[in-house]
């Protein structure tokens, strides 16, 4: 029975990456994801903002995955960050997959149109897309912005690419139901770890490079 419970879970997730790719793949809106210039402008960006951080905050954010109606669920999240100058939301910041054929194989791209238009909807209080701010354990959602920042910057530098399962090395509970498995499900979790070196997803990318005040 828990094999068939963990079996359903990974089909699940793998579903929620495929339908995300699609939607990549083939909605014209989702090409600005693919130019290779998005690295370096999202990098000048956060080079400009650390140099002049006065009045500056950065919040994170997660919501349902792909469009407003898809309910969210464990592996139907979409993450991404938010700058503001004075209050004011300067540009939003989100690790993507790239469309087939791009040059690029996962990139960290400013202002995409959905991470805008959920956020906007979000302030507005109508929320379709379940857009809600990263909390830490003590529910304080103040992020250390020249931290964040410099955190954000190395992953630039580093190169990672996209994985669709990456964030499943953030999901500590996942790691223990496999373990008190028999392989291959143990072989299989450690595969799946092995792949997600120097890689991300959405999830991940900002899990992984939030530092809380």
């Amino acid at each position: 029975m828990l094999f068939l419970f963990v079996g359903i879970i990974t089909i699940l997730g793998s579903c929620s990456s495929l339908d995300a790719l699609k939607d990549i793949n083939e909605n014209p809106e989702q090409v600005a994801r693919g130019n290779p210039l998005n690295n370096a402008t999202s990098k000048t960006y956060l080079e400009q903002i650390l140099a002049d951080p006065t009045n500056r905050e950065v919040k994170a954010f997660n919501r349902r995955a792909y469009n407003p109606d898809n309910k969210k669920t464990l592996f139907l999240v979409h993450s991404f960050y938010a700058f503001f100058k004075e209050q004011e939301l300067e540009h939003t910041l989100v690790f993507t997959a790239a469309p087939k054929g791009s040059e690029v194989k996962g990139t960290w791209m400013l202002d995409a149109a959905s991470d805008l238009e959920s956020y906007r909807l979000f302030v507005e209080g109508s929320n379709p897309w379940e857009v809600q701010e990263y909390l830490n354990k003590d529910g304080n959602s103040k992020l250390h912005f020249e931290h964040t920042v410099e955190s954000i910057l190395k992953r630039i530098n580093d190169g990672y690419t996209f994985f669709g399962p990456a964030s499943v090395r953030n999901l500590p509970w996942y790691h223990h139901l496999w373990l008190v498995l028999t392989p291959p499900p143990v072989i299989a979790l450690s595969s799946i770890l092995l792949m997600s070196i120097k890689t991300d997803n959405c999830n991940s990318a900002v899990i992984e490079t939030m530092q809380w005040e």
